[in-house]
């Protein structure tokens, strides 16, 4: 079996608590778990030429991923967030004008890939999102896999529509359903399902639509058959949700890419979600009976 080729673009930036820090970042995270699943990740990003920049590049390498496409900016620090807690409920601020809202177009870029990979909240400035464009028209990717990822403003209607036109796969969650609905100017009783057929509908590109329902579990919409879906529902106790959405694109990708029929991506990906949901930190190690369900 062919080792699939997978370039992911966007973010990787740090979760600073109190007393510790997190990496992560939806592109990163979903990278990290492509890559353990054995596929080749290239992850095009940007970090700063700080000490928060140069733990995330030996995070990347440690994940089985070359650093090549991820550019060191001495204009601009490392992304982050400051994450803190009252009577222990979290709040965070979202730094922006960081390396990763200026990710610039890199020299090592692959010319091919059977997937690339792209989310919303690094494209929110003009500089990373112009780099989303040229990847765009520039990477002959038999798939491309939007993860729309609605963080408060860091996202627009003008993101939407240029992405979608490119996209195969688009993943989307049931809560993210309506905010994209009002932007994009759909409407229906079963809002989710009428976001599918519309979707299919307005960008012929799109073949699969994954909508993702929390303790639901998942549905994926085939557009060609007007079909759908739904996943096995999780049965795992949640310790921490932080990476379960990435963990499941990942591995519905790297199913994809390696010849497995809908239905087997679906469970597939679910079961690694729902591992990752016992777990503390977005991307664990894998027990070897888990491997055995997920490839």
């Amino acid at each position: 079996m062919r080792t699939p080729s997978v370039v992911s673009f966007g973010e990787v930036l740090w979760d600073l608590f109190p007393d510790s820090r997190v990496i992560g970042g939806a592109p990163f995270n979903f990278a990290s778990h492509l890559s353990k699943l054995g596929a080749e990740v290239t992850f095009i990003s940007a970090v700063g030429q700080d000490d928060l920049g140069e733990a995330a590049a030996e995070q990347i390498r440690k994940m089985g991923m070359a650093d090549t496409c991820t550019t060191r900016l001495a204009e601009y620090p490392t992304g982050f967030c400051k994450v803190t807690l009252h009577n222990g409920t979290p709040s965070y601020d979202l730094k922006r004008d960081v390396a990763y809202d200026h990710i610039p177009f890199p020299a090592a870029c692959p010319k091919k890939a059977d997937a690339l990979y792209c989310g919303t909240l690094a494209s929110r400035m003009s500089d990373s999102f112009a780099t989303l464009r040229r990847l765009l028209d520039e990477v002959e990717a038999k798939e491309v896999f939007f993860d729309v990822n609605i963080r408060g403003n860091d996202w627009s209607a003008e993101l939407l529509s240029t992405v979608l036109p490119y996209t195969t796969v688009l993943k989307f969650s049931r809560e993210e359903s309506a905010v994209m609905a009002e932007a994009l100017g759909i409407a229906g009783e079963d809002l989710c399902t009428a976001m599918c057929k519309e979707l299919a509908k307005r960008y012929p590109r799109i073949k699969q639509i994954l909508v993702t329902l929390d303790k639901d579990g998942s549905f994926v919409y085939l557009a060609a058959e007007d079909r759908i879906l739904y996943s096995p529902k999780p049965g795992s106790k949640a310790v921490s949700t932080v990476g379960a959405g990435d963990s499941f694109s990942a591995c519905y990708v790297y199913n994809l890419l390696t010849g497995a029929d809908t239905e087997t991506c679906l469970a597939r990906a679910t079961a690694l979600s729902d591992y990752v949901v016992t777990q503390l930190g977005a991307v664990p190690e894998y027990p070897a009976e888990l491997i055995a369900k997920i490839k």
